[in-house]
């Protein structure tokens, strides 16, 4: 009997319920020890300047976590941008029809324009530049950058902002988190610790957990911001070699536009605009396909070493 790999995605969204579970428990643990345990008991006890310090630190600190769990929710429930249904790149449904046959039995599509079209064998459907399959959804997905198992859903063109929005204020408030805690950090290797409370534990183990994840977070948002920047993906990161230069690239302000919006006020919150989303669908289902001397550049092409 023939095995089918894809079948593992029903462990994948288990597994993946799990991590949602986890990541609130890590926001809940982290919340808990600076807000509760530390500084949340400081704003009515104290001079008013320790009380003012404190009312800061929570507030602060109470924003950011607002910030991520947004962004975090905003990231599993926005569609990634699914290829639609019955979308073809040809110029009526007649000769769609007819090309989807040879297709389906392992023909060569005729070109459009005189550029070469992409038909998945996995869903049965044609699909743009830029797009990959998601086994999870069966479905064709917009510039998919990966399938991330903390958010539940396939990191792609309509939620790529909301996942690095995640990435950008959970690290901040990581930050914040570890700069609060270190002093009771340090406390609790000092002789007069009070051991017999689990006070001490708590901040332990949500300060050690808040600064690991505050350094890798650091490198991850190091390497999204320059896939950013040069309009590339993750996917298309690692499927690439050193070479000439990313054929996709618009230039850093509109590569950073085409993820965040042209909207300022709007970057740092993690939602679209129904025009936002309308824009970038269209631009994503055109988007030029590459053949000839142009594709086997992009074969040996590095999307992070263009100059933009």
């Amino acid at each position: 009997m023939d095995c089918n790999i894809f079948q593992f995605c029903k462990c994948l969204k288990l597994l993946g319920r799990i991590m949602i579970l986890i990541v609130l428990a890590f926001i809940g643990l982290s919340y808990y020890a600076v807000v509760w345990e530390s500084y949340g008991p400081s704003i009515f006890e104290g001079s008013m300047q320790s009380r003012l310090g404190s009312f800061t630190a929570v507030f602060i600190f109470t924003f950011l976590i607002g910030m991520t769990l947004w962004s975090y929710f905003a990231c599993v429930m926005t569609d990634p941008g699914k290829v639609p249904l019955g979308w073809h790149p040809f110029s009526s449904d007649e000769e769609a029809d007819a090309q989807f046959s040879l297709a389906s039995y392992g023909g060569q599509p005729a070109a459009v324009n005189g550029q070469r079209v992409r038909f998945c064998r996995k869903c049965k459907a044609w699909k743009p530049e830029r797009a990959h399959h998601d086994s999870g959804t069966g479905r064709c997905v917009l510039r998919m950058d990966h399938y991330c198992i903390w958010v539940l859903n396939c990191v792609g063109l309509l939620n790529y902002k909301m996942f690095l929005l995640f990435l950008f204020w959970t690290f901040w408030a990581c930050a914040l988190a570890s700069g609060l805690l270190i002093n009771s950090f340090i406390r609790f290797f000092q002789s007069d610790a009070d051991l017999n409370s689990a006070r001490p534990a708590i901040v332990f183990i949500a300060f050690v957990v808040d600064a690991a994840f505050c350094l890798s977070l650091f490198g991850f948002l190091i390497m999204h911001a320059r896939l950013v920047v040069n309009n590339c993906t993750t996917i298309e990161m690692f499927e690439k070699a050193r070479g000439p230069p990313w054929p996709y690239t618009l230039g850093a302000r509109r590569n950073f536009e085409s993820v965040f919006g042209s909207r300022h006020w709007a970057w740092l919150l993690p939602m679209h605009s129904a025009a936002e989303k309308a824009s970038m669908l269209d631009e994503a289902l055109h988007e030029p396909y590459l053949q000839g001397p142009e594709m086997a550049d992009l074969r040996g092409a590095d999307p992070l070493s263009c100059e933009v």
